[in-house]
């Protein structure tokens, strides 16, 4: 399309849109900055679609209501389930299923030649993500921000007024420069899988500029409200190249090497768990009090619940027992449940280790069990501070929840410091296993 086609399609969107979320421009500025990140041989597959995918495709969302789009374009805002198109970030599950939904259009009509209906589609799943990382659309169950006003000082003549659109009407320019696009999966539901692993610090890092952005407002400062939105937006996408770069490499079969290399195993402590809420914090009922009283913890454990200590484990080698210091794990106490939302059909094992601290945990005793689907596939029996760490093997092929309980056996209120040490996923290579789920049974 020449250029006054392509000032024609944006005075267009921009002159019928009713804003919401970030808005026609900062949307236009977020999706044209991801294509302009994509490599050479992405964007001439795009080229004769990016005027619309940049400028009207990436906003169906909210324009598909009015009366002139909505014969043309309301299919695309209705899930194959009957559920309408979100523009909040919502739980890992619904997140999941559209995203899905829309990855899968999209790679499917670029298969079937169709780059018209396939953009139409990637516009879509772009909108939700652009969405999910505007900073007034991440507080949970206040999308007009009235909370704020009790918790920082706001104008006289603003304390009546909804908050949402001083947050997030504008413009500005996003530019992702050297920015290099991350595969995100080799299949749509791996693909999806890390990109929620993207999607929650998107959010959590749009939520953070509220505030920032509120007291630029405040104090007219609108220098400082530029700053808050543009952190978010960058963010934003990023983001949002990485699902169009996913998309058109799944769907053209052409991977880079290195890339593919990355994915073959995954840190399960680098995921979120189903039971973190609003993709930044566990609620009440998941704090346990035994060894403190707190909740799982990445990558470390807090002594009394106060101090930051590496995860440390007895473990076996060469016939003799040592202590490891591991930098990877989660480190929890008793009466612990971590549940972890898994891509079907991609990952074929499970490994990790298993054990009390034996510094913070000597007097502590406890069973870890691990769950498939809600049934048990591995307990670990009694384990003492003094018993050095078992290792866990699992068959997990086709499983789509994987569990993790921690029990107390021991009276000491102070001990349980557990740790669960390496957890891996192991992406399946060459034919796929006959048998769902086995385990290896522990080694002492």
């Amino acid at each position: 399309m020449g250029k006054r086609v392509f000032l024609l399609l944006s005075a267009l969107a921009l002159s019928t849109l009713k804003l919401m979320a970030w808005g026609g421009p900062i949307h236009i500025s977020i999706t044209g900055a991801a294509y302009e990140a994509l490599p050479a041989w992405q964007r001439d597959i795009w080229s004769g679609q990016r005027v619309a995918l940049v400028n009207r495709y990436c906003l169906i969302p909210d324009i598909a209501g009015m009366p002139e789009n909505r014969a043309e374009l309301m299919p695309y805002t209705i899930l194959p389930n009957g559920e309408r198109f979100s523009h909040l970030p919502l739980g890992r599950r619904q997140d999941a299923y559209l995203m899905e939904y829309y990855f899968e259009k999209a790679i499917e009509l670029l298969k079937a030649g169709d780059l018209d209906g396939a953009s139409r589609y990637a516009g879509c799943l772009l909108h939700f993500l652009e969405d999910s990382g505007s900073p007034a659309h991440t507080m949970p169950g206040d999308n007009q921000l009235g909370l704020l006003k009790d918790l920082i000082p706001t104008p006289e003549e603003l304390i009546d007024r909804p908050l949402h659109g001083l947050v997030e009407d504008g413009d500005v320019k996003v530019d992702l420069k050297d920015y290099k696009p991350r595969l995100l999966g080799t299949s749509s539901a791996e693909a999806v899988f890390n990109l929620i692993e993207r999607f929650n610090p998107m959010v959590r890092n749009a939520r953070a500029q509220i505030i920032p952005i509120l007291e630029g407002v405040f104090d007219h400062n609108s220098t400082k409200v530029d700053e808050g939105r543009l952190r978010a937006a960058t963010m934003d996408a990023e983001v949002v190249a990485d699902a169009l770069y996913t998309i058109l490499s799944i769907a053209k079969d052409r991977f880079d090497p290195a890339q593919v290399a990355t994915l073959k195993v995954c840190n399960l402590s680098s995921v979120t768990p189903l039971e973190v809420i609003n993709q930044s914090y566990f609620p009440q009922f998941t704090y346990f009090s035994n060894p403190y009283f707190g909740y799982p913890l990445r990558d470390a454990t807090l002594e009394g619940g106060t101090v930051r200590r590496p995860l440390i484990l007895s473990v076996v080698d060469n016939g003799s027992v040592t202590q490891k210091t591991f930098s990877h794990g989660i480190g929890l106490g008793t009466y612990s449940r971590l549940t972890y939302a898994l891509p079907e059909r991609v990952y074929d094992r499970f490994e990790c280790l298993v054990g009390l601290q034996p510094i913070l945990g000597s007097r502590g005793a406890v069973i870890f069990t691990i769950y498939a689907d809600g049934a048990a596939i591995y307990r670990s029996g009694l384990m003492t501070g003094q018993d050095p760490a078992q290792k866990v093997s699992l068959r997990i092929w086709g499983i789509r929840d994987l569990s993790f309980s921690v029990e107390a056996r021991t009276q000491a209120k102070d001990s349980n410091y557990a740790v669960i040490a390496q957890p891996t996923l192991f992406k399946m290579e060459g034919p796929p296993p006959t048998n769902l789920v086995s385990s290896v049974l522990p080694t002492q």
